[in-house]
Formats: structure tokens, C-alpha cells, sequence
């Protein structure tokens, strides 16, 4: 057997290494060639950063009348926000545009409590959403929001008057519970006669104007308060 030389051990040496080299240029283009064909991930959009709305100074008394006005045909919750945002887009004409557009139809969803069931009043459902247009903190939307519930459950509703009364003296009861059917119930049952069962609706449009009504109050106290600390 020829014994092998160091010059043939160089020579193996070097072909082994030439040939590891070429195989792991060969997989690294492979892997590139394969990484190509793939689609490119995409990057995630940041989430665009939510601002309130700017809070301009309403009457109550206007926004009340508005609601009043636009409760037909869809209701509480409609009317609510609709007569609010229509007082807001008069303090604010730069916000006209945005209010005309604003898919106040999504807003029968409270007509009647939620989908119908008597449930949640449409009053404070569309005061709520109307007033977190406008407040940024949470926490104190929800204080807010507290303080509406406690008068709709304090005083004795409704208190709106229409500028064109064809009712006065109307019956106000205090609910027993923010339930559309309790609160509703409560106002019945004061008085079974057919000509007061047949002002049940006109019940349900004066406690929309009453509710939105203090919902602005509420806000104006509010940003008058925040005003206040800043110039402090």
C-alpha cells in the first residue's frame, strides 16, 4: 500500500475544507432564496391616539328642547344624543360638519332599554355616551355618569317643560330603579285612567329632555371645576 505523504494530506485537508465551504455558501443561498419568496411580515400600525372631543360651554335648556324634539322616531337614546350634539354644533360651528355626520341611526339601539328589553333607560345610555365624548378620564366620567344616575333616582321626573305645553301640570314620580320598565311602571301606576296611559310617550320624550338637560349641567360644573385648577 502507498503510504500517503504530508503534501497529500495538505491537498485532503484543503479540498475538505473547500468543500464545507461551498456547501454552507449553497445553504446560506438557499436559505436566502427561500426567505425571499416568503411574503414580508408586516408591521403592526400603531393604534392611533383617541382625543375627546373639545368641550364647549351649552345652555341645558337648549340641548333639553332639541332632545325634546328628536326623540321621533327612534327614541331615548337617539333623542338624547341627537339634542345634545345638536346644542354642542351651535356653541361650536367647527364642529357643525362632525355632528351632521355622526351615525345617530346606531342610537335606536337603546330605544325602549336595550334592543327593546326594558332594560337600561335610553335616557342615561345616551347621556353617558354624550358626556364620554368630552371627558378623556375614565374615572371621572364614571363620577360623572354617578352623579346623573343619583338625580334620575332622587328627584322626581320629568321636569322639562316644552316651549310649546300642551300638558301642564304633568305627573312626576321618582324611579325605583335606571330599569326603562320600572321607571316607566312607577310613572303608570299612579294613575290607570286611559288619558294617562295614552301620555306615556310624552312621559318618555320629557324624561329625555330633563336627562340630557342635566347631563350639560353636569359637564359645564365639570370643565368650569377643571378651568378653574389650570388658571390656578
Amino acid at each position: 500500500m502507498k503510504k500517503e505523504t504530508t503534501n497529500d494530506m495538505k491537498l485532503t485537508r484543503r479540498t475538505a475544507l473547500a468543500g464545507g465551504l461551498s456547501l454552507a455558501l449553497a445553504g446560506f443561498a438557499a436559505q436566502e432564496a427561500e426567505a425571499q419568496d416568503k411574503p414580508k411580515r408586516k408591521r403592526r400600525p400603531r393604534p392611533v391616539r383617541e382625543e375627546p372631543w373639545k368641550y364647549v360651554k351649552m345652555d341645558p335648556a337648549v340641548a333639553a328642547q332639541y332632545a325634546y324634539d328628536a326623540y321621533v322616531p327612534w327614541g331615548c337614546m337617539y333623542g338624547a344624543v341627537k339634542g345634545g350634539l345638536k346644542a354642542y354644533a351651535e356653541a361650536n360651528p367647527d364642529m357643525a360638519e362632525a355632528v351632521a355626520n355622526f351615525p345617530y341611526l346606531a342610537l335606536r339601539s337603546g330605544k325602549t332599554g336595550f334592543g327593546a328589553q326594558e332594560s337600561l333607560c335610553g335616557t342615561l345610555n345616551g347621556a353617558g355616551l354624550f358626556m364620554g365624548l368630552f371627558i378623556p378620564d375614565y374615572g371621572e366620567l364614571c363620577a360623572e355618569m354617578k352623579k346623573l344616575t343619583d338625580f334620575y333616582l332622587a328627584e322626581a321626573l320629568p321636569t322639562f317643560v316644552p316651549a310649546e305645553d300642551k300638558y301642564p301640570n304633568f305627573v312626576k314620580t321618582i324611579a325605583p330603579s335606571i330599569m326603562c320598565g320600572e321607571s316607566k311602571g312607577t310613572w303608570l301606576a299612579v294613575d290607570d285612567s286611559l288619558e294617562h296611559k295614552q301620555l306615556r310617550q310624552e312621559r318618555c320624550i320629557r324624561l329625555t329632555a330633563t336627562v340630557i338637560g342635566k347631563a350639560v349641567e353636569l359637564l359645564n360644573a365639570y370643565f368650569d371645576a377643571q378651568n378653574a385648577e389650570e388658571d390656578a
